[in-house]
């Protein structure tokens, strides 16, 4: 086809857009055909600085044959050629022979400007006036009788602009992208500020561009990426609309549209109780998520024990969420929460009979919402005490053993009790022996001591220990040996949740109001633990921190041979590894053992050598887990899984003595198939037992040992020697060493294990210790006999030992200092 010259032509011809002249592709979109009727090429308009601008008036007809589709294909045109040309004229369409018509300007143009109305310029002489007479238009026009055709839509364009339109200038007076304000206003929704929200933005400008040029046209393009005032404005009118006001008529009348809307959409319940001083009414707002209610439904442990406490400071009014959580080899995850303006113990008494009656009918795994848990790990907040138990009466409530510590150390340190420095470490030892006692026995025994030796020193101490020992029965361990407390004594689980809480989901900040806040948590704060779930369920555990004892750590040390299966289902008889004389009985199905660990639930040595033994899943040990115990997680996660069961298999499934059992039992009820079936299975058992297998693989090392090269006979020789030194431990631990010795190839061994759970969030944050970068410094010693030292490693500058004390209940009693 004839390319199109540089004079007045009248064309009627159909061109496609790779067959258009380059001045006319740099402004007509793609993906359109154009039939052209008039181009006029004129005059280049040259600017001060020199740049060269064509000029051309332009007369087509595009393929578009609705009014919706004329719309789109001006916001291609706009995109494309980089300008941006408001509606100046806008035509009523009365009659039925024009559909679509419309007159636009440059936006640097005075008609844009008096359109828009006159404002007052406060100076004249800006350079960031966006008026430069520009005289560029572009009418467009659909009639009726020509939508049958194949090209209706009319287009005439006057292309004498009076600026260069895709300078980084230009492009700063660009309006922005609709696809881009939606973008900032989800930003918004997910807790970002208009800074840190731009600046997410900026880097995914420049992640997402592969081109040079195209980045910087991107990064100067205020339709791609806006300036700081635009999105400070767009945050500022997203709150008004979204979240209301900070405070007041106006935020509930919000909150209550929001929590309304959350109850429609099925992701969960919430129910509201407004503030008002004049009835003396307090704010409550109590969330039931729909990951709370799937967890409810599917953790055993939601019905054995909750913690429940409270923080605030996550808004500028300063209310307290309450959080009700339970503990699982997963970590803490959530059963419920609410939000209140105040904590007196009728207001906690009123957001707990709330909350029950949004709780799922099977909530704490079958008991009902009106039962509630067996057992209540608090505070010692009487209000929040007092409230449980008015609530949930049929509950044990139970005190943290760290915090009864803490407050006993701090009432040891205040100067008004006169107790000795020399005598508080001695006083304190003896509180820690009555409470970690065992036995009633031990436990009275140590306070007998504990009596004859400070009481007639210290009348204080006397008239304090005496308000402890009455309330013995929340906070000493030896009332608890009954209890499936799984090993958890403290209230750590729930500290680290508010950790989780004001890290990741308020990211550090206070969020706005209480509408905000409703909103992070039913969507940031759920988000996180979905993906925290479908991590352990997709295997994908490598980011995770998870306690060790979750790991079936020390079941290597228990002799196999010795356990035993106990005529009752599930039940198992271990030997003792300090006592031969001693046997612990083991129940799988429940996770207890009668061992000191095992006994309140939780995991011990000899729960995990049975797991290993039988290969009996356990939820006391995440690497027993099986696929469907992965799918569980999957289904609190999201409230679905995989359709085909086949996505959560294991990549090293193994038949099993229990997978052999049920086995025979099908084959005996299918019947003369099936015992043919028995004897192939039989047989192919027979071949595994054989020893001509093992054999020959030894003869193959001994070949390879005789023929290898010396680095290969080095390494069998080490081989040897390490399973020498393993049998003359125990054959469970040279049992232990020939597992190990593919332990790449298990994915449960990468999951990293925290040595404690993580506590007291604004100290440990705020604390500089020495050292606590993320290098941790080499002893000279091993510096100095170190090989091939770079000798252009800077050596790292000593630090300033900071002053503040390290927030450690544990260390500061043996300093004998305040924690």
């Amino acid at each position: 086809m004839d390319t199109i010259g540089n004079t007045s032509q009248n064309i009627s011809q159909f061109f496609s857009w790779n067959s258009l002249p380059d001045v006319l592709k740099s402004i007509l979109p793609q993906h359109y055909t154009y039939s052209i009727i008039n181009f006029n090429e004129l005059p280049s308009y040259q600017t001060a600085e020199d740049f060269v601008i064509p000029q051309f008036e332009l007369d087509v007809f595009v393929d578009v044959n609705d009014k919706e589709k004329a719309s789109e294909w001006f916001v291609a045109f706009q995109s494309w050629s980089k300008t941006m040309m408001p509606e100046t004229k806008h035509y009523e369409i009365k009659g039925k022979y024009v559909l679509f018509r419309e007159t636009r300007h440059c936006i640097h143009s005075d008609t844009v400007k008096k359109k828009q109305g006159s404002r007052e310029v406060k100076r004249q002489n800006s350079l960031r006036l966006r008026n430069t007479s520009c005289k560029a238009t572009i009418h467009l026009r659909l009639e009726s009788w020509r939508v049958e055709l194949s090209h209706p839509l009319e287009v005439n364009i006057k292309f004498t602009h009076n600026h260069v339109i895709n300078s980084a200038e230009s492009l700063s007076f660009r309006r922005v992208n609709e696809k881009v304000r939606e973008k900032f206003l989800q930003l918004f929704k997910d807790g970002y500020s208009p800074a840190s929200a731009m600046y997410v933005h900026e880097d995914e400008l420049y992640l997402s561009s592969t081109d040079e040029q195209d980045l910087l046209v991107l990064l100067a393009d205020r339709a791609n990426n806006p300036d700081y005032d635009y999105i400070a404005k767009l945050f500022q009118k997203y709150r008004e609309t979204s979240l209301g006001d900070r405070n007041g008529s106006l935020m509930f009348r919000r909150l209550v549209d929001v929590v309304n809307e959350y109850n429609s959409s099925g992701r969960g319940k919430a129910i509201l109780q407004e503030y008002d001083s004049r009835t003396g009414k307090a704010l409550i707002l109590c969330v039931v998520t729909g990951l709370m209610s799937r967890v409810h439904e599917k953790i055993p442990q939601s019905c054995e024990i909750c913690y429940v406490d409270a923080s605030a400071s996550f808004e500028p009014l300063n209310t307290s969420i309450t959080l009700l959580c339970t503990s699982c080899a997963v970590g803490a995850l959530p059963l419920g929460l609410f939000i209140t303006s105040d904590e007196l113990e009728i207001t906690l008494e009123k957001a707990l009979n709330l909350l029950k009656s949004i709780l799922p009918q099977h909530a704490f795994f079958g008991r009902g919402p009106l039962l509630g848990p067996k057992v209540i790990l608090t505070d010692d907040s009487s209000a929040e005490r007092n409230a449980l138990e008015l609530c949930w009466p049929e509950g044990i409530r139970l005190l943290c053993s760290f915090h009864i510590l803490q407050a006993f150390w701090r009432w040891l340190h205040n100067s008004k009790h006169h107790i000795n420095k020399e005598d508080r470490v001695t006083i304190m030892a003896k509180m820690k022996e009555i409470l970690y006692a065992q036995t009633g026995s031990d436990m009275y025994t140590h306070y007998d001591e504990f009596k004859q030796q400070f009481y007639h020193h210290y009348p204080q101490l006397r008239k304090h220990f005496e308000l402890l020992w009455e309330r013995r029965c929340f906070w000493a361990l030896s009332f608890r040996s009954e209890l499936h407390m799984r090993g958890n004594n403290t209230n750590n689980y729930i500290e680290r949740s508010f950790g989780i809480l004001k890290d990741i989901v308020f990211a550090r900040t206070q969020a706005y109001n209480c509408v905000q806040v409703f909103q992070f948590v039913t969507t940031t704060m759920e988000r996180f633990y979905a993906l925290r779930l479908l991590s352990l369920a997709h295997r994908h555990t490598g980011h995770l921190r998870i306690a060790k004892r979750f790991l079936c750590p020390g079941w290597d040390t228990v002799n196999m041979d010795t356990i035993q299966k106990s005529n009752v289902e599930h039940e198992f008889y271990v030997k003792s590894v300090n006592n031969a004389n001693l046997f612990y009985t083991v129940n799988s199905e429940i996770g207890t053992c009668t061992c000191p660990i095992g006994a309140s639930g939780a995991p011990c040595k000899h729960q995990g050598a049975v797991s290993v033994k039988f290969h009996i899943s356990t939820f006391n040990f995440l690497p027993s887990l099986t696929s469907n115990d992965r799918m569980v997680y999957a289904y609190i996660a999201l409230g679905y899984t995989a359709k085909d069961n086949s996505f959560y298999a294991s990549l090293h499934a193994e038949f099993t003595p229990q997978d052999q059992e049920s086995l025979q039992v099908t084959m005996k009820k299918s019947g003369s198939n099936a015992s043919n079936a028995s004897v192939e299975f039989r047989g192919s058992i027979e071949e595994v037992d054989n020893t001509s297998t093992f054999i020959d693989f030894l003869e193959e090392i001994k070949e390879d040992y005789q023929n290898g090269d010396v680095q290969l006979r080095t390494a069998l020789n080490k081989l040897a020697e390490r399973y020498k030194a393993a049998k003359m431990k125990s054959v469970p631990r040279l049992v232990s060493f020939l597992y190990d010795m593919n332990r790449d190839l298990d994915p449960t061994i990468k999951i990293k294990s925290g040595p404690m759970i993580r506590v007291q969030v604004e100290s440990v944050k705020r604390r500089k210790t020495e050292g606590s970068g993320r290098k941790r410094k080499l002893p000279a010693s091993i510096i100095k006999n170190k090989e091939n030292l770079d000798p252009q490693a800077i050596p790292s500058r000593k630090t300033k030992q900071a002053g503040k004390k390290e927030h450690n209940l544990s260390k500061n009693v043996l300093k004998n200092q305040p924690n």
